[in-house]
């Protein structure tokens, strides 16, 4: 039986040109199968601030992935017939200690590539290896998620993606890391000698999925009016709630399209994508659909439309 995943591959080289995968990007291959897309580098050398004498990242039997130092992606387009040009970047949650990378990543492609989405699993960095407070783990995995969204921008044309339908997609740190994006994007530099950071990490849309920042409520992110169209999902039994009623509200106030789903089932892994889930109609596991149906309306209403609810 044919899968339903079209795989991109691309291998990563060594100096003398050999193809070469980590033991953790071999066993993370092993653990998911053939066929599982082998790992791009987010920069074609060391990434800023990067960790020297770094411990080697570790994969459990489980597909979570933690002791993360360099970031990559992993790509995931829809079959030929099915391409939308749409793409989400997906950054796995785990407290920014690691990736759930099968659950958040491997599932999100299994129901979105379906859907003639593309999905881009982005492995960012994690505290350990990294010794960050929360405000450190929060900057350095903001460069990841820039670096990631230009490195696909870059891509597009290979990918068949449109450059005008990438975005960000999160679960619970994950989600914190997409929301930072949000309202911390650059339209790139220009002037830069490498022509991936000529490129914009503004994400055309952002989604959170059971929303975190250290259990507070209030929004944490400063958006601006240039912000991206936001979709939050969240559960009523994971509190707090309210962070994800205030993101929209802020982000409506700024009149930004913003919409909050929130569903009395799944707890903080509301938007986890397990296929059982999937396969028998769990209502929260419908928001891949919803998100798609409501991005739809606001790439085609008017500038200074009304911002959704």
């Amino acid at each position: 039986m044919k899968s339903a995943l079209c795989l991109v591959v691309v291998v990563l080289c060594n100096a003398a040109g050999g193809a070469e995968l980590t033991p953790s990007e071999l066993a993370l291959k092993k653990i998911l199968g053939a066929g599982t897309p082998e790992p791009i580098m987010l920069w074609p050398d060391r990434p800023p601030q990067f960790a020297e004498n770094a411990p080697p990242e570790e994969v459990t039997d489980e597909a979570r992935i933690r002791m993360v130092s360099v970031p990559t992606i992993s790509v995931y387009l829809p079959p030929e017939d099915k391409r939308t040009g749409m793409a989400v970047v997906v950054c796995a949650g785990g407290g920014y200690g690691g990736h759930d990378w099968r659950t958040h990543v491997v599932y999100a492609a299994q129901v979105f590539n379906p859907l003639g989405v593309a999905v881009i699993g982005l492995k960012y960095r994690t505290r350990p290896p990294h010794t960050l407070d929360n405000a450190g783990i929060q900057q350095l995995t903001l460069l990841d998620a820039k670096r990631a969204l230009r490195l696909v921008r870059y891509h597009a044309a290979e990918w068949n993606l449109r450059t005008d339908r990438i975005g960000i997609v999160g679960y619970s740190a994950g989600a914190n890391l997409a929301m930072n994006l949000a309202a911390n994007f650059d339209l790139g530099d220009t002037t830069a000698d490498d022509p991936v950071e000529r490129l914009s990490s503004r994400p055309d849309f952002a989604v959170g999925l059971g929303t975190w920042h250290w259990r507070k409520p209030e929004n944490p992110f400063v958006f601006t009016k240039n912000s991206p169209p936001v979709y939050l999902v969240h559960a009523t039994t994971d509190e707090p709630v309210a962070i994800a009623r205030n993101i929209v509200a802020d982000l409506q106030k700024l009149g930004v399209p913003a919409r909050l789903d929130l569903f009395a089932e799944g707890g903080h892994g509301v938007g986890n994508l397990i296929p059982t889930r999937v396969q028998h109609g769990f209502p929260p596991a419908k928001w891949p659909q919803l998100m798609i149906d409501w991005l739809d309306v606001k790439f085609q209403a008017p500038p200074g439309a009304a911002a959704g609810r």
